[in-house]
């Protein structure tokens, strides 16, 4: 089945009503009423599948059935929508693409502007078919509809086959397959901090996806209000939520889980209970592979693995969650000396704080086997240690940047290793 539109369109600041699907089945509606309150409800016939395919662990009650829709949220969106929005100056750069029809800081027309192309297989369209165009377009120029979470400056851009090759940004209709991720003046080396730590977490055999580093000069037709004036490589992350066929495959970070908008990503549940629900909505291995990525975060010094950085994926029928392969991997400790941890684990969020007890806290409030948590611990400390000194990926990275991990990987080791006497 293909979601067909209209040919009339509305500027997104008119519309009212967005119809919501995962891929091609519609699962509800987003309503618009006066003194911009939005609303969403599902649809009768997707709640008598029982929810399947899954939309999001947050639509179940605890009997296993759907919960009620939920109430009317003022001047945003529900928070499941919210948290598939861009942030600060990625929002700030598409609200300028899209000035004519979308108001600053409007969630709603910013959903209708993007919804076509969003994270995991979910569209966002404007109901009875009205595409949401801009009401004036410069002649022969589309308009980049793709959103993605997060702050940092990225874009959903597309391979271009044939004569030339290049990146370039996916206009209108068309989809991404990659995430180029842009250098950044404040965060000298961030692209290569990430690729180094990403091919650390492959070499310790964690799901990683594809990764290259590639040059701005490789981009081309990227609009001015994407560009960034950093120098640099950029990293270029094939999307996990698309398959070869260009098919989406729907994802949900842990902040939709819980039903937490963007702003309280930092503070709104700690890591016991991510590892938690990811027992019981997946399976023990799963949580302790989550505590395996967790400690990587920390012995490389890691601190923005807040909620929004970990998900789920549903492959396949999208009726059975899994952990989605480790993405947003870099030390910020080089540029933020006094970092700690994102979230609180066992109470704790400085990284030399986080001692066997933290662990043995967290462990008992996630309710998991503590022998377990804390060998997981130590082992993936020890394949740290095998791994990262003699890593080729490490030559990339700027010799400031490096002595700055390297350093923190030598401090915490001790520290995370006293685990294994615990």
């Amino acid at each position: 089945m293909m979601i067909t539109m209209k040919q009339n369109s509305r500027a997104p600041n008119a519309i009212t009503s967005l119809d919501v699907y995962l891929n091609s089945l519609k699962v509800g509606v987003i309503v618009r009423t006066p003194g911009d309150f939005s609303a969403f409800s599902l649809n009768e016939s997707y709640r008598q599948t029982g929810g399947h395919p899954v939309l999001s662990l947050s639509l179940r009650a605890a009997s296993g059935g759907l919960r009620k829709d939920p109430k009317p949220v003022s001047k945003t969106v529900p928070a499941f929508f919210a948290n598939l929005l861009p942030e600060d100056k990625l929002r700030e750069a598409m609200e300028k693409h899209h000035a004519e029809a979308v108001r600053p800081g409007n969630d709603f027309d910013l959903l209708a502007a993007l919804g076509a192309d969003l994270p995991g297989a979910i569209r966002v369209v404007p109901s009875e078919g009205s595409l949401a165009v801009q009401p004036v377009r410069e002649e022969g120029k589309g308009k980049a509809r793709f959103s993605l979470a997060g702050v940092q400056m990225k874009l959903s851009v597309m391979k271009n086959t044939g004569k030339g090759g290049g990146l370039t940004l996916p206009l209108d209709d068309n989809d991404g397959q990659y995430i180029a991720k842009f250098p950044s003046t404040a965060f000298p080396g961030v692209s290569e901090n990430e690729f180094a730590n990403l091919a650390l977490a492959e070499a310790i055999s964690m799901e990683v996806p594809e990764r290259e580093l590639v040059e701005k000069s490789d981009f081309a037709g990227i609009p001015e209000d994407f560009d960034t004036m950093s120098d640099g490589k950029v990293l270029l992350i094939r999307r996990f939520d698309r398959d070869e066929g260009h098919s989406r495959i729907h994802i949900e970070d842990m902040a939709q889980v819980f039903g937490i908008y963007p702003a309280r990503k930092y503070d709104g549940a700690a890591y016991h209970d991510i590892a938690s629900a990811l027992n019981v909505a997946i399976s023990p291995s799963a949580a302790l592979e989550f505590v395996r990525r967790l400690t990587l975060a920390v012995i490389t010094g890691n601190g923005d693995m807040h909620l929004k950085n970990w998900s789920l994926i549903y492959r396949g029928d999208g009726n059975t969650p899994a952990l989605s392969p480790v993405y947003d991997l870099l030390s910020t400790v080089p540029y933020i000396p006094a970092d700690g941890m994102a979230l609180s684990l066992g109470g704790e969020r400085s990284f030399k704080a986080l001692t066997a007890d933290r662990w043995k806290a967290f462990a008992h409030r996630a309710r998991m086997p503590e022998p377990a948590v804390l060998r997981a611990v130590t082992d993936t400390v020890a394949l740290v240690n095998e791994n990262w000194w003699q890593l080729p990926e490490r030559a990339h990275v700027p010799d400031r940047v490096l002595d700055r991990i390297d350093a923190h990987i030598k401090t915490l080791t001790p520290i995370l290793t006293s685990c294994a006497n615990s």
